[in-house]
Protein backbone atom coordinates (compact mmCIF):
# COMPACT_ATOMS: atom_id res chain seq x y z
CA UNK A 1 0.00 0.00 0.00
CA UNK A 2 1.54 3.30 -1.08
CA UNK A 3 1.26 6.42 1.02
CA UNK A 4 0.08 8.72 -1.83
CA UNK A 5 3.52 10.21 -2.50
CA UNK A 6 3.53 12.26 0.71
CA UNK A 7 6.78 10.58 1.77
CA UNK A 8 9.42 9.11 -0.48
CA UNK A 9 13.00 7.82 -0.39
CA UNK A 10 15.64 9.58 -2.44
CA UNK A 11 19.42 9.41 -2.58
CA UNK A 12 20.99 12.87 -2.11
CA UNK A 13 24.19 13.09 -4.20
CA UNK A 14 25.45 16.18 -2.38
CA UNK A 15 25.04 14.71 1.13
CA UNK A 16 25.88 11.15 -0.06
CA UNK A 17 23.06 9.65 2.02
CA UNK A 18 19.70 8.07 1.41
CA UNK A 19 17.04 10.52 2.61
CA UNK A 20 13.44 10.20 3.65
CA UNK A 21 11.70 13.16 2.06
CA UNK A 22 8.36 14.82 2.73
CA UNK A 23 6.43 15.99 -0.31
CA UNK A 24 4.40 18.53 1.66
CA UNK A 25 7.07 20.07 3.90
CA UNK A 26 10.09 19.54 1.59
CA UNK A 27 11.96 18.22 4.63
CA UNK A 28 14.79 15.73 4.01
CA UNK A 29 15.70 13.36 6.82
CA UNK A 30 19.13 11.71 6.46
CA UNK A 31 19.90 8.08 7.13
CA UNK A 32 23.28 6.42 7.74
CA UNK A 33 23.16 4.79 4.29
CA UNK A 34 25.82 6.00 1.85
CA UNK A 35 25.83 5.27 -1.88
CA UNK A 36 28.30 2.37 -1.61
CA UNK A 37 25.84 0.29 0.47
CA UNK A 38 22.72 1.05 -1.59
CA UNK A 39 21.25 -1.00 -4.42
CA UNK A 40 20.52 0.58 -7.78
CA UNK A 41 16.83 1.23 -7.06
CA UNK A 42 17.77 3.55 -4.18
CA UNK A 43 19.26 6.04 -6.63
CA UNK A 44 15.81 7.06 -7.89
CA UNK A 45 12.69 8.31 -6.16
CA UNK A 46 10.76 5.60 -4.31
CA UNK A 47 7.43 6.20 -2.59
CA UNK A 48 7.12 5.03 1.00
CA UNK A 49 4.71 2.25 1.66
CA UNK A 50 2.65 1.38 4.73
CA UNK A 51 5.13 -1.40 5.60
CA UNK A 52 7.87 1.24 5.90
CA UNK A 53 5.92 3.12 8.55
CA UNK A 54 5.03 -0.09 10.40
CA UNK A 55 8.67 -1.19 10.54
CA UNK A 56 9.77 2.31 11.58
CA UNK A 57 7.34 2.17 14.52
CA UNK A 58 8.51 -1.32 15.52
CA UNK A 59 12.12 -0.11 15.61
CA UNK A 60 11.19 2.99 17.63
CA UNK A 61 9.30 0.87 20.18
CA UNK A 62 12.17 -1.60 20.46
CA UNK A 63 14.73 1.17 20.96
CA UNK A 64 12.59 2.96 23.52
CA UNK A 65 12.11 -0.22 25.51
CA UNK A 66 15.74 -1.33 25.23
CA UNK A 67 17.34 1.96 26.35
CA UNK A 68 20.46 0.90 24.44
CA UNK A 69 21.04 4.22 22.68
CA UNK A 70 20.18 7.81 23.51
CA UNK A 71 16.58 8.80 22.73
CA UNK A 72 17.83 11.56 20.39
CA UNK A 73 19.26 8.81 18.13
CA UNK A 74 16.10 6.68 17.87
CA UNK A 75 14.66 8.35 14.78
CA UNK A 76 18.00 8.30 12.93
CA UNK A 77 18.39 4.56 13.53
CA UNK A 78 14.73 3.85 12.74
CA UNK A 79 14.89 5.72 9.41
CA UNK A 80 18.23 4.06 8.57
CA UNK A 81 16.81 0.63 9.43
CA UNK A 82 13.68 1.20 7.37
CA UNK A 83 15.68 2.37 4.35
CA UNK A 84 18.18 -0.47 4.69
CA UNK A 85 15.46 -3.14 4.59
CA UNK A 86 14.48 -1.98 1.12
CA UNK A 87 17.68 -0.58 -0.40
CA UNK A 88 20.66 -2.36 1.15
CA UNK A 89 23.04 -3.77 -1.41
CA UNK A 90 23.83 -7.43 -0.71
CA UNK A 91 27.42 -7.73 0.47
CA UNK A 92 29.80 -10.37 1.75
CA UNK A 93 29.31 -11.30 5.40
CA UNK A 94 32.09 -10.00 7.67
CA UNK A 95 31.93 -12.93 10.07
CA UNK A 96 35.64 -13.76 10.33
CA UNK A 97 36.08 -10.75 12.67
CA UNK A 98 33.68 -12.20 15.24
CA UNK A 99 33.45 -15.13 17.67
CA UNK A 100 30.91 -17.92 17.32
CA UNK A 101 27.88 -17.29 19.55
CA UNK A 102 26.93 -19.67 22.35
CA UNK A 103 24.61 -22.24 20.73
CA UNK A 104 21.78 -21.71 23.21
CA UNK A 105 21.71 -17.97 22.53
CA UNK A 106 22.47 -17.97 18.81
CA UNK A 107 20.18 -16.24 16.38
CA UNK A 108 17.48 -18.46 14.89
CA UNK A 109 15.93 -17.18 11.66
CA UNK A 110 12.66 -18.98 12.44
CA UNK A 111 12.04 -17.70 15.95
CA UNK A 112 13.92 -14.41 16.33
CA UNK A 113 11.61 -11.41 15.96
CA UNK A 114 12.60 -8.69 13.51
CA UNK A 115 13.64 -6.11 14.48
CA UNK A 116 15.69 -7.33 17.45
CA UNK A 117 18.72 -6.23 19.38
CA UNK A 118 21.59 -8.66 18.81
CA UNK A 119 25.20 -8.82 19.89
CA UNK A 120 28.44 -10.24 18.57
CA UNK A 121 31.94 -10.36 20.06
CA UNK A 122 35.14 -9.18 18.34
CA UNK A 123 37.65 -12.08 18.15
CA UNK A 124 40.75 -9.95 18.72
CA UNK A 125 39.56 -8.04 21.77
CA UNK A 126 36.55 -9.87 23.22
CA UNK A 127 34.63 -6.60 22.92
CA UNK A 128 30.85 -7.01 22.58
CA UNK A 129 29.25 -5.16 19.67
CA UNK A 130 25.55 -4.18 19.76
CA UNK A 131 23.51 -4.36 16.57
CA UNK A 132 19.96 -3.90 15.36
CA UNK A 133 18.77 -6.95 13.41
CA UNK A 134 16.94 -5.89 10.23
CA UNK A 135 16.63 -9.04 8.23
CA UNK A 136 17.92 -12.61 8.22
CA UNK A 137 17.67 -15.86 6.37
CA UNK A 138 18.98 -19.32 7.33
CA UNK A 139 22.61 -18.20 7.29
CA UNK A 140 23.13 -14.43 7.15
CA UNK A 141 21.74 -11.39 8.97
CA UNK A 142 21.68 -7.73 7.98
CA UNK A 143 22.21 -5.41 10.93
CA UNK A 144 22.94 -1.78 11.82
CA UNK A 145 25.70 -0.85 14.25
CA UNK A 146 24.33 0.55 17.52
CA UNK A 147 27.73 1.31 19.04
CA UNK A 148 29.50 4.64 18.26
CA UNK A 149 32.08 2.98 16.00
CA UNK A 150 33.70 -0.30 15.00
CA UNK A 151 37.32 0.04 13.92
CA UNK A 152 39.05 -3.19 12.93
CA UNK A 153 41.76 -3.77 10.35
CA UNK A 154 39.75 -4.15 7.15
CA UNK A 155 36.39 -3.22 8.68
CA UNK A 156 35.33 0.26 9.75
CA UNK A 157 31.74 1.21 10.56
CA UNK A 158 30.15 4.20 12.24
CA UNK A 159 26.94 4.37 14.28
CA UNK A 160 23.96 3.28 12.18
CA UNK A 161 25.93 1.82 9.28
CA UNK A 162 25.06 -1.67 8.00
CA UNK A 163 26.94 -4.86 8.69
CA UNK A 164 26.24 -8.35 7.35
CA UNK A 165 27.17 -11.25 9.64
CA UNK A 166 26.55 -14.99 9.71
CA UNK A 167 23.78 -15.92 12.14
CA UNK A 168 26.06 -18.24 14.12
CA UNK A 169 28.08 -15.18 15.24
CA UNK A 170 25.05 -13.37 16.68
CA UNK A 171 23.08 -13.82 19.85
CA UNK A 172 19.77 -12.20 20.62
CA UNK A 173 20.08 -9.74 23.46
CA UNK A 174 17.20 -9.90 25.93
CA UNK A 175 15.79 -6.44 26.57
CA UNK A 176 16.72 -6.62 30.25
CA UNK A 177 20.37 -7.03 29.19
CA UNK A 178 20.04 -4.06 26.82
CA UNK A 179 18.92 -1.89 29.72
CA UNK A 180 21.90 -2.97 31.84
CA UNK A 181 24.35 -2.21 29.00
CA UNK A 182 22.82 1.26 28.51
CA UNK A 183 23.13 2.00 32.21
CA UNK A 184 26.82 0.92 32.16
CA UNK A 185 27.53 3.14 29.11
CA UNK A 186 25.78 6.11 30.72
CA UNK A 187 27.70 5.82 34.00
Amino acid sequence: MQMNGFFYWEYDKVQDYLMLCSETTRRKIPTALKCEVLNYSALGRNDCEAEDFLFYNQVIELLEYSNLIDPEQHEFIAYSATGARQFLLPSQAKSWFFEFAATALALDDNSTPIPSIVQTVVKQTGQPINLLLLNCDEQVADCLLLDPALNLAGLQRQFGQPLRIFNNRLQVLPLETSLAIFQQQSA
